[in-house]
Formats: structure tokens, C-alpha cells, sequence
């Protein structure tokens, strides 16, 4: 992901554990994160994949194809995009929705968890080959897991995973101007047509794979959404760093009234410091992940879905979003 460098880690140390903590949080989950991690490699084989390469097109039929076999529904939004080069991009988000179930006492109106990544990678002039093993393909990764997890269990409330095209910025950095595309696009749609209010909750997903796992959060993430996400990940053994100042997918979406959000990111991707070596460089291939952190984080996030959604679906027909 590209970063408007807006402020970095405040909590040098908050329910730190070691760096073997990632392979150690093996509770029992139906998250399969060798599984996620296999998808995770399919994508880096598919080498660059910034809009209009060759690589975000087959990216996206293989999103689609994993999506369709776990039983979502799986729609493009497709939009245009002018950059601040001067270039136009045609860009295409992808949706998979999977309504709530009726026997957990959901239904049409009950209202959605959205998770949100993006997939694609950033087009570095100085790493033409870059794969976006964690930047990009860790996220994707993860939801695709998470797609094969959900429709086996009651829903109260309605998922939605969304896969942003675009999230990259073509200068060095996220702007005004410059990246975001898909998550822009997309909720001011959703605001337009009033889908938004549908939104009980958000959750980002970014850099995610670290080998080295050491998970931070956005300090705009709503404390109802973000408390238990600690406590639940201190239990787990898993390594928090602390907020930072996150410029990221979920941002257009807390502008356009969104009022609970979650963003979470590994950040010190490479050494533990702010950003890491390995961030938008040749370090962000296979050799930087692995499927522990996958299963670690994965895990993590099914078990604070299924404890978040009683109370999220408890506020049924609540207008999340002004």
C-alpha cells in the first residue's frame, strides 16, 4: 500500500511479544492460513500487477474465480480514474456480497461487515518487477480465506469483502489527489445511492504477512471496534505496536460518515522500525511472508467477528453513516 506519511507508531511497545509470537498464536480456527498463503504465492506468480498490466487482469479473474467456488456473489464496479500525471485509468473494484441467515435471526435489512483490501501493487520506476508479496497480495489473501470461512457459520448481519483497484498513488505518496482510487470511487457511489448506511461496520486490511508480525492500527479506529481487538489479540500472543497516523482505504469512507471503522496494518515490514526496508522495495517478495502470520492474523479476525457481530446486529436499523 502507499502511505501519506502522516504520523508513525506511538506505542513502541503495547502487548509486545516476540518475533516467533506469529508461529506460536495457533489457536484452534477455521482460518487455514497455509491455504491463505498458497493464494497469497498464485498472486505473486502472476508478477506486477498495477492497473492495466497484464498482472491486475489476471489478478482479477483469479479473485473472482475463489470468490464464485466459496458461493459469493461476485460483481465488478468499474470506474475512471484521472491521475495527477495527466493519465486516465480505467480501474475496476471487485464486490462479493453473502447475505446474513435467517435461523441466526438476520435478513435483508439487518445491515453488513464490510472488509476491505486492495490488490494492486505499487509501479516502482526502480523495481519494474515488484510483486507486492505483503503490499497487495497479503490482504487479498486473507479475504479469499475468509470467504471459504463465513458461509459455514449463522450470520446475524450481511458480509461484504471488497477488493480496491487503484489504492497505489502513481507519485511517491497518498494525496489529495493522488491514490485511493477505488475506495474513493466507491464510497461516494454507495453515498450517492445510499448504500452506505447498510455499513454497521468497516474493517481495513493491509500488510498483513509480515513474517515478522507486529500489527498496528489506525488512530482514527473507533475504540468499540478496536478494544476487543486488542484485548483478543493480546490473548493470542500476537505482537501490537501501537496507533499511527494511517492514510489508507478506509479514509474515504470515515469522510463520507461512516462511524465505526477498524484499520489495521503491519507497518515495520522489515526490522521492526517505520516502514521497514522491505516496503515498496525488492525486499516484498515470498522470502518476507509466511503462512504462520497469515494463520496468526486470520485467526485473530474470525474470533473478533464472531464476538463483534451480536452487538453490531443488535443495533439493527441503526444509520451508521450520516
Amino acid at each position: 500500500m502507499a502511505l501519506a506519511l502522516v504520523g508513525l507508531l506511538l506505542g513502541a511497545s503495547c502487548g509486545k511479544a516476540d518475533s516467533g509470537a506469529a508461529a506460536r498464536a495457533q489457536a484452534v480456527s477455521p482460518f487455514d492460513g497455509e491455504r491463505a498463503f498458497r493464494d497469497l504465492v498464485e498472486q505473486v506468480r502472476l508478477g506486477p500487477r498495477h492497473p492495466g498490466s497484464p498482472g491486475s487482469s489476471a489478478v482479477r479473474e483469479l479473485i473472482r474465480s475463489r470468490l464464485r467456488q466459496a458461493g459469493w456473489a461476485v460483481r465488478d464496479h468499474a470506474f475512471t480514474a484521472d491521475r495527477p500525471d495527466g493519465t486516465r485509468a480505467e480501474l475496476v473494484n471487485l464486490i462479493a456480497d453473502l447475505p446474513a441467515t435467517a435461523e441466526h435471526g438476520g435478513s435483508d435489512r439487518s445491515g453488513s461487515v464490510m472488509l476491505v483490501t486492495h490488490y494492486d501493487t505499487k509501479r516502482i520506476a526502480a523495481v519494474p518487477d515488484f510483486v507486492g508479496a505483503n503490499d497487495g497480495a497479503s490482504g487479498v489473501a486473507v479475504l479469499l480465506e475468509l470467504a471459504r470461512v463465513l458461509p459455514h457459520r449463522a450470520r446475524a448481519l450481511g458480509y461484504q469483502l471488497v477488493f480496491f483497484d487503484g489504492e497505489e498513488a502513481v507519485g511517491p505518496n497518498i494525496g489529495e489527489r493522488d491514490g485511493l482510487y477505488g475506495s474513493r470511487a466507491l464510497a461516494a457511489r454507495m453515498r450517492a445511492d445510499g448504500t452506505l448506511a447498510e455499513v454497521r461496520a468497516l474493517v481495513l486490511i493491509d500488510m498483513v504477512g509480515d513474517a515478522d508480525l507486529d500489527l498496528s492500527w489506525g488512530s482514527d479506529s473507533t475504540p468499540e471496534l478496536l478494544e476487543p481487538w486488542i484485548e483478543l489479540a493480546r490473548a493470542r500472543n500476537v505482537a501490537l505496536s501501537g496507533p499511527m497516523g494511517l492514510l489508507d482505504d478506509h479514509e474515504p469512507f470515515v469522510e463520507a460518515g461512516v462511524a465505526r471503522v477498524l484499520s489495521l496494518i503491519d507497518f515495520r515490514y522489515g526490522g521492526r522500525t517505520s516502514p521497514g526496508w522491505r516496503w515498496h522495495g525488492r525486499g516484498d517478495g515470498l522470502e518476507g511472508v509466511s503462512a504462520a502470520s497469515l494463520n496468526a492474523f486470520g485467526g485473530l479476525l474470525v474470533e473478533w467477528l464472531e464476538r463483534m457481530e451480536p452487538r453490531l446486529a443488535g443495533e439493527r436499523g441503526a444509520n451508521t453513516a450520516r
